[in-house]
């Protein structure tokens, strides 16, 4: 078996594979609230810069972010449930196999750190006036460099099956990436020189008492790939129809009886109890709503004007209600759906109810918001701009977009 091709063949169904869900899940909505949102959020973040104060931490911000990505280090295998049987035999020949894997790995990644880098370039210009851009490739490329000893780490600690170690590793190497960026952002060379052995280190270790010690762990690489690959499917199903996602339902006992309660108990109520109960007890849309909910106080609150408050909050108000319009083909693969003696038209109103009660529910938080963060009559003059644009919303693009999935 030639594994270099191998890689080929999988690395290229990834890629057909990542294509197709983007191309659906960036329509043309969701890529203009994501254009607008990101202008919006560069116009603002360049007005914040102009009063800066001088004392912001701005080098600690970047260690702690930086680090955390330079930390998180995992290598991409594409390893399926069969290789435990059909490729366990040639272990030793997947050398090539596992250095695509890397360099796949390393190239994502250093996207992020480059990503990240760029957005906080303004603000590190602004407050070290004495770096210019040379030294911001120079940095760049220290920190791909440092990238590439953690991706190794993690590879080479990867053949190890104990959790507490791994854990251990990653405070270790967390804690020493973190103090690298540090002093590269204050051009303290002699002690990024130092983090640096150190990191090496900690690398050599893993494969001297680790890596040289264990074959691979097919079962625990295989879950582990899995799971990546069911965290994208999760996203993706957010705005599309994805059928290999497994799902695990939460039991969250508590909240649901706090939210069912209310439900009348008969026929016409089946799928409003259905869909708000797949609401609470998904893996994937509660979570997501209280995510949305906790972005969209951080911007009113981090957004100086008033009408910048009140564009981005109109903004993630239509994100929450165009990302839970999946959810009414969340049991398509459930045949017992059809057995329901309802009409089909009962099920369709149990959505428009959801997504209502989940934009209103958000209307009304950010009204007591803007109250702290504005003064009570931008809080009137956001809750009925909320108010109106959710009434037109979820009558006119929600019930035009269920007709299309029915």
């Amino acid at each position: 078996m030639d594994t270099n091709q191998l890689w080929k063949e999988r690395f290229s169904h990834h890629i057909k594979m990542l294509s197709r869900y983007l191309r659906l899940m960036f329509n043309d909505h969701l890529a203009f609230a994501l254009i607008f949102f990101v202008a919006a959020g560069a116009y603002f973040y360049q007005q914040w810069l102009e009063g800066v104060p001088e004392t912001f931490p701005v080098d600690w911000i970047m260690a702690v972010v930086l680090g955390l990505l330079l930390a998180h280090s995992p290598v991409r295998t594409f390893f399926k449930e069969a290789d435990m049987v059909f490729l366990l035999s040639i272990e030793n020949r997947l050398k090539p196999y596992m250095r695509n894997g890397i360099i796949y790995s390393l190239v994502i990644q250093a996207y992020w750190i480059a990503i990240f880098l760029f957005v906080f370039t303004p603000l590190y210009l602004k407050l070290y006036p004495d770096i210019n851009a040379k030294y911001l490739l120079i940095m760049l490329g220290i920190l791909i460099g440092i990238k590439v000893v953690n991706l190794l780490a993690v590879w080479f600690l990867d053949q190890t099956r104990d959790r507490r170690l791994q854990f251990l590793d990653l405070l270790v190497r967390l804690a020493i990436n973190v103090m690298l960026v540090y002093f590269l952002v204050n051009s303290e060379f002699v002690y990024v020189s130092i983090a640096a052995f150190l990191i090496i280190g900690v690398a050599f270790l893993n494969y001297w008492n680790i890596f040289k010690q264990n074959s691979l762990p097919w079962d625990v690489l295989i879950e582990k790939e899995e799971a990546r690959l069911q965290l994208f499917y999760r996203m993706a199903n957010l705005s599309t129809d994805v059928p290999d996602l497994k799902r695990k339902p939460k039991k969250r006992h508590a909240i649901v009886r706090l939210i069912t309660k209310p439900i009348k108990f008969d026929q016409s109520s089946t799928f409003v109890y259905l869909y708000f109960i797949t609401f609470i007890r998904s893996g994937d849309y509660f979570g997501m709503y209280l995510r949305l909910m906790g972005l969209t106080v951080f911007f009113i609150y981090w957004v100086p004007l008033f009408w910048g408050k009140l564009i981005f909050a109109v903004l993630f108000l239509f994100v929450t209600g165009f990302q839970f319009i999946t959810i009414y083909n969340h049991h398509k693969t459930l045949d017992w759906i059809q057995l329901y003696p309802v009409p089909e038209t009962l099920r369709r109103k149990a959505v428009h109810q959801l997504i209502f009660l989940l934009m209103f529910f958000k209307v009304i938080v950010l009204f007591v918001f803007f109250i702290f963060v504005s003064d009570l009559i931008g809080a009137v003059i956001y809750g009925g701009i909320g108010l109106a644009f959710t009434l037109m919303f979820e009558n006119f693009y929600v019930k035009s977009r269920i007709r299309k999935m029915s």
